[in-house]
């Protein structure tokens, strides 16, 4: 009954501690498809560097399993060992989900759409309107505070990449819009979308993106955490002083 149970009791170990090296090897074996398809595809992709990355927790699946297996097997020192495999797979479940091709192109489009908002603000302030067309979007974002690197004729490179080749953000602008640009946008990622007001006082934008780490088309990207909706949308009022002086009181 001993004999019996001695093994049974050493699979249960080794397939209990399973949940901390099974993810990580299948993220690294997934990272590996991915890499596969990028370069028999023409699927548009979040930078990565797929194949060290792939290795990499490949590596750190077969670690935490090759601990988890001798303590099983062989000798556990009174169980401590498989503090190990327990703590690399809480910090593997951590950090896998911040460190995604996907997460990467999500902060990369944040804070892309966040300066060019930011110089509107300050073209605004200073003219008490909005850029009205392509020159006077240009050179809103090209003399904001702090001063940003998007130039007309300059590439500002995203993190998508397509045939082993980073994609640099495109603007377009739309004069004299009642709404966001929701409706026949670009199905490749990183085009943003100003649309601008007849009156010039208030804006939209909008944003291609991907909703994962692979794919073959984008759609409209979320570009704010605490709105559900794909736009950015700015008045006049939003930065008036007094308008700020109402809502504090």
């Amino acid at each position: 009954m001993g004999t019996t149970s001695y093994p049974l009791k050493k699979i249960l170990l080794t397939a209990l501690f399973g949940i901390f090296y099974i993810p990580a090897i299948a993220y690294g074996v997934y990272l590996f498809i991915c890499w596969v398809r990028i370069h028999i595809s023409s699927v548009y992709y979040g930078d990565c560097s797929y194949p060290m990355s792939a290795l990499l927790w490949v590596g750190v699946g077969l670690v935490t399993f090759g601990i988890t297996w001798y303590g099983a097997w062989r000798r556990s020192f009174y169980g401590l060992l498989f503090i190990v495999p327990l703590f690399l797979g809480l910090v593997s479940t951590h950090v896998m989900p911040d460190t995604t091709p996907r997460t990467t192109t999500l902060i990369s489009d944040f804070h892309f759409a966040s300066n060019i908002t930011d110089a509107l603000h300050d073209w605004y302030e200073k003219r008490q309107k909005f850029p009205a067309d392509e020159s006077e979007f240009w050179e809103a974002v090209a003399r904001g505070t702090p001063p940003t690197q998007y130039r007309a004729g300059r590439a500002v490179y995203s993190k998508y990449g397509q045939h082993g080749n980073l994609l640099p953000y495109v603007i377009v602008v739309v004069e004299n819009a009642s709404g966001p640009r929701v409706a026949d946008v670009s199905p490749r990622p990183g085009v943003l979308y100003y649309c601008v007001s007849r009156n010039l006082q208030e804006f939209w934008i909008t944003m291609t993106g991907l909703e994962s780490d692979l794919a073959s088309t984008a759609s409209l990207r979320q570009l704010t955490w605490w709105e559900k909706k794909p736009w950015v949308h700015k008045t006049g009022s939003d930065y008036r002083p007094e308008s700020s002086d109402r809502r504090s009181n």
